[in-house]
């Protein structure tokens, strides 16, 4: 927990103990973070999974000086990248003074990585065995994502591996397999297996050109 020095506006200030209470009500996989609009800068962070701290400039800083009227009291929620290419799935709020003036943002910042195996374990629990790859546009246009769980966990469960805890070299054997069944037939197939094995596009297409 860590909350800034400077003082803070008291509709801020109020803030902190809901910030705190999200962080610990969800702990470990929340991160409760608090923007400062007038000084652009972070003014309190729970439960601290980006390393983020207290008084670093903010990503918001750009809009100091300019006019934040236009803020939505409600974001929609949207995803970003952590320092480990870990995705999170975020939400901010507009704090406002009594004037309706913008003066904060209080973000909450939710690490889901840790339900990624846990997914491809449940498909491959309640999967049936993989059909062949010789027409996949005929045989997974019914739901494509769960056949490429399937297949990496399939690719998992015979090799006896974790999927956080794949080498760069088993990372290529994955991606070669998901080819050779076919599952880059999809338009958002490259992005979709990406981000299963946490690893760019752009490895993916390296890998395939490696080959086994």
């Amino acid at each position: 927990m860590q909350r800034s020095r400077r003082k803070l506006h008291p509709l801020l200030q109020a803030q902190l103990p809901m910030l705190e209470g999200i962080a610990k009500l969800f702990h470990p996989h929340v991160e409760s973070v608090l923007h400062d609009l007038e000084s652009g800068t972070i003014a309190a962070v729970y439960n601290d999974l980006s390393k983020t701290r207290v008084g670093d400039r903010s990503a918001i800083s750009k809009f100091v000086g300019d006019s934040v009227d236009d803020f939505p009291d409600v974001f929609e929620p949207y995803h970003k990248a952590n320092w480990d290419s870990k995705k999170f799935k975020c939400i901010s709020v507009t704090i406002r003074d009594e004037t309706g003036k913008p003066i904060g943002l209080a973000c909450v910042n939710f690490d889901g990585s840790a339900f990624h195996d846990i997914a491809t374990s449940i498909t491959l629990l309640l999967a049936v065995k993989a059909e062949s790859a010789e027409s996949p546009i005929e045989h997974y246009t019914e739901d494509w994502q769960a056949r490429i769980n399937e297949c990496i966990g399939n690719y998992l469960k015979e090799n006896n591996l974790i999927l956080k805890a794949l080498t760069k070299d088993q990372k290529r054997k994955a991606v070669n397999r998901l080819y050779n069944h076919g599952l880059f037939n999809y338009r958002k197939a490259a992005a979709y297996i990406s981000e299963q094995l946490n690893i760019s596009r752009a490895t993916v297409y390296n890998y395939l050109k490696e080959g086994e």
